[in-house]
Order: structure tokens, then sequence, then C-alpha cells
């Protein structure tokens, strides 16, 4: 295991041992951070040498699951899994619903356009976008505390004249190309094909589940593990026990009017992210008096409880608006990790 390593102007450094990273934190100089994604790192508060070498970041992007892994050219210091948004076409649905039957409604509305619309230049659907968002922005982050100088990207093709729904893949094609151009800002990009992928796996004896949903680094972070061990030639000789899941934080956006009426006919209004009567918005990072650590789900009673919600976008525990300790603000994704087995997936506790 490898934690990471910020210098005091803000460059990044090679990760360095648990062992050293306690010793630094003891004597005080150096400080804990974590990113918004939930990685540990050090931050460096006296001037040290600044010499890197190589780190690659390897990105398997799938339809619902993305894997990671940040590898040097022997060690492996993260594997991670991000899950994708997958509720954005619904609600997009709704929205398109709600507002149309609101014109029917004697109530303040905006007035329908249909011919006026122009898509610019590079526009994709709003799924599509949201996928390629997370996956940039969980790009940089890597990079912002990792000294990352390849970045290795699965490249899946699609042949859209053989296939006759092809028409509906070129959205994705769009989203491959502008993570690819971001990548190219970020590092030295490659793009190896599925099937290399799959011949890396095999050589190194690196195990693949066939249950993609899995949150384990079976289903998708050892392809990425795979990916850097076929950029660097030989496989990391360390593991690591730590394996962390990202996902992009659900929360229902204001609507004008719920979707059905209540007793009376009345329609109140739903959702936003914060409470006229809390200084919380959705979404902060809170502790509860006993320890437990969670974001803000929501408020009942009048703004009174708060709801926690873990990683995994469920709810832990309700508690009350007063016994609870802002840690910081919405970091927009959600967090959670847990420790590998022994000897597990290819991918064993160190």
């Amino acid at each position: 295991m490898r934690v990471p390593v910020v210098s005091k102007d803000g460059k990044t450094l090679m990760p360095t041992t648990p062992a050293k990273c306690r010793k630094m934190l003891e004597d005080g100089v150096a400080e804990k951070k974590w990113t918004k994604e939930g990685v540990f790192y050090i931050w460096i508060l006296i001037k040290v040498g600044d010499e890197k070498q190589e780190m690659a970041l390897g990105i398997d992007p799938g339809s619902s699951y993305d894997g990671y892994c940040v590898s040097g050219t022997k060690e492996v210091a993260l594997v991670g899994m991000a899950v994708l948004p997958r509720r954005v076409h619904k609600r997009m649905g709704t929205r398109r619903m709600l507002r149309r039957t609101r014109r029917y409604r004697n109530c303040r509305r905006r007035e329908a356009r249909f011919n006026n619309r122009k898509r610019k230049e590079g526009w994709i659907a709003p799924s599509q976008l949201a996928k390629v968002q997370l996956r940039i922005k969980l790009m940089e982050r890597l990079c912002e505390v990792f000294p990352i100088t390849d970045i290795v990207i699965e490249d899946v093709r699609f042949n859209h004249y053989k296939k006759r729904w092809g028409k509906y893949f070129s959205t994705v094609e769009i989203g491959k190309a502008k993570v690819y151009e971001r990548a190219k800002e970020l590092a030295t990009l490659w793009l190896p094909r599925g099937w290399e992928t799959a011949e890396m796996r095999k050589a190194y004896g690196i195990e693949k589940s066939s249950n993609k949903s899995k949150l384990s680094p079976e289903s998708h972070a050892n392809d990425a593990w795979a990916m850097c061990a076929w950029l660097w030639g030989w496989k990391p000789e360390n593991s690591v026990n730590t394996f962390h899941v990202w996902r992009r934080q659900e929360c229902s956006k204001r609507q004008l009017h719920l979707q059905n009426p209540s007793k009376g006919g009345k329609r109140g209004r739903y959702g936003g992210t914060t409470h006229p009567d809390s200084e919380l918005r959705k979404g902060d990072v809170i502790r509860y008096k006993d320890g437990t650590v969670g974001c803000v789900g929501g408020w009942t009673g009048g703004g009174k409880v708060v709801s926690l919600v873990g990683g995994g976008g469920r709810r832990i525990r309700q508690a009350g608006a007063g016994t609870v300790e802002l840690l910081r603000r919405s970091p927009g994704i959600l967090t959670g990790w847990q420790l590998l087995p022994t000897a597990s997936s290819g991918v064993s506790a160190a």
C-alpha cells in the first residue's frame, strides 16, 4: 500500500509507505488530507526533493461501472470502481411530462418552444454527459494527488455500419472523444483494445468476475490493473488492501410541484438541496456524536432531524440536527471503501 504525497506548493510527489507517513505525521512535518473522493494523502510542510518516477492511471470504462487503478512500474497504489449515474434518462422523462402538464393548468409557466431549438456542436445526451463528467472528475482528482505520467483507457470500438442500431451509439463516441481529449491534456494517453486487456489479464493470472455489478476488484478494477501491467510490461509486485467505490450523489432537484397532488388538490414544493430551518445542505459530510460519518440525505420534523447517507447511497440512520457536526461541504461524490480479504481477486491484502 502507498500513501499519496503533495508538496507544500501543491505539486504531486511519489507516494510513500504507511510507516514513513506515520513518522512524518508524528514529527509534525506533514498534515492529513483527504480528496473529495475520500482518497487519503499527506501534505508536506517542509521543502523536499521532487524527483518522480513513472506512474499510470488505468481506466476500464463501461456502461454502468468503471474500473480504476493507479500503479507505478512495480507497485500498485490504488484500486477503485465508479458506479455511473443511471436515472438521468428517467428523470428527464419525468421532468418533460411535468412541464407539459403544467401548460394545461392555471398556473405560472413558460411558453412552449418547439421550433427555436438548436443543439450546440458537441452536444451529447444528458445521460451520457453525466457519465463523461464523472469520469473526467475522477481522472482529474487522481492526477492531483498522484504524479500520473500515463493514462491507459480501454478503447471500446463499434461498427456503426454493420449494426442497424448503431445510430444510437453516436453520443457515446462524442463522450469518448471528450474523455480522451482531457486525458491527453493531463498525461500521455494509451488506448489498448479489449482483447489486449483480456490477454494481459490471463497472462498475469488476474481474476475476472462475470458479475459486472459486483462491487469488488474482480468486476472492473482488475481490468484497469491489467492495462497498467500491459503498459509496463510486467505485473506489479505488491498488492493493496483498500478498495474504493465512488458514485455521484443523487439529489432530488427542486420541482415546482409534486407529481401527484395531496389531499385537497394542493401541490406542495418538493426537492432542493437546502432547508429553510437548517444551515446544512444535501451532501454535506457530517459526523454524529457516536462517531458515525455520512452525508446529509434530507430532513424530517421541520428540519430538526437529519438523515445520514452512506457511501452506498442508502440511509445509515437519522439524528437530531443538534447532535451532528459539519466536517466539510458537499463533495458531490459519495465515497465508500472496503478492506480486501487476503489473497482475494488477484489484489490481496498487504
